[in-house]
């Protein structure tokens, strides 16, 4: 097939400079006619070259290695595993956050994120909630500022049951947020844990716990 090609190509440039010298010497016994018509039948055989030339690209021996390269390698390429909702839990997610080499504030940043499109179920909520308050009145929340896992899994919670209740102006809301305000200011080494703002935020949490106790 590749002969075949060549061999149409060479004689469609051979009749191209015939009817190319037919018009060249029409044009110098001034016959404009029939060097026109010359011209016009030169463009016939530069058609059929240009067809050919397609042609033979496309079945030439390096073209057809060239995609049968491309095949074996898309199909030697390993599929990577994708990770279902039913295999990532929060866990994993808060333990492989903690474990990577950044910033606190950008570990936060991270988390957050996650804990914006977490699908948290109200029972959920509730054993956040319960854990958050008795983490608080142990005095553990800001023990060990230090510990990425611990203060993540804080901040994860506190976001989640803040973002459930929204705008909501309740006692436990309230607790919350001061549980989540301090941890991630302490988190982020913004403030110390003695600090004014930080003790502030506790004497609001602890109205806020004897209202929903009360």
């Amino acid at each position: 097939m590749v002969n075949i090609l060549q061999l149409i190509t060479l004689i469609s440039i051979i009749i191209a400079i015939v009817f190319l010298l037919l018009a060249v010497f029409n044009f110098i016994k001034l016959d404009r006619i029939k060097a026109l018509k010359m011209l016009k039948l030169t463009a016939i055989p530069l058609i059929i070259i240009i067809f050919c030339s397609i042609a033979y690209v496309d079945i030439s021996p390096k073209s057809q290695a060239n995609k049968s390269d491309v095949a074996i390698t898309y199909e030697e390429k390993p599929v990577a595993k994708v990770e279902s909702a039913e295999d990532a839990t929060w866990q994993t997610k808060v333990k492989e956050v903690a474990s990577l080499n950044s910033t606190p504030s950008k570990k936060f940043d991270t988390i957050e994120a996650y804990a914006k499109k977490y699908p948290a179920t109200k029972a959920e909520i509730k054993e956040f909630e319960d854990y958050m308050k008795a983490e608080y009145k142990n005095k553990k929340y800001l023990a060990d500022v230090q510990n990425n896992k611990y203060m993540l899994e804080n901040i994860f919670k506190a976001y989640v049951v803040n973002r459930y209740y929204g705008e909501e102006e309740t006692p436990i809301n309230d607790f919350v947020f001061g549980f989540y305000q301090n941890s991630n200011y302490t988190f982020k080494g913004l403030k110390s844990t003695n600090s004014h703002a930080i003790k502030y935020n506790e004497r609001q949490m602890d109205k806020a716990i004897a209202a929903i106790e009360h």
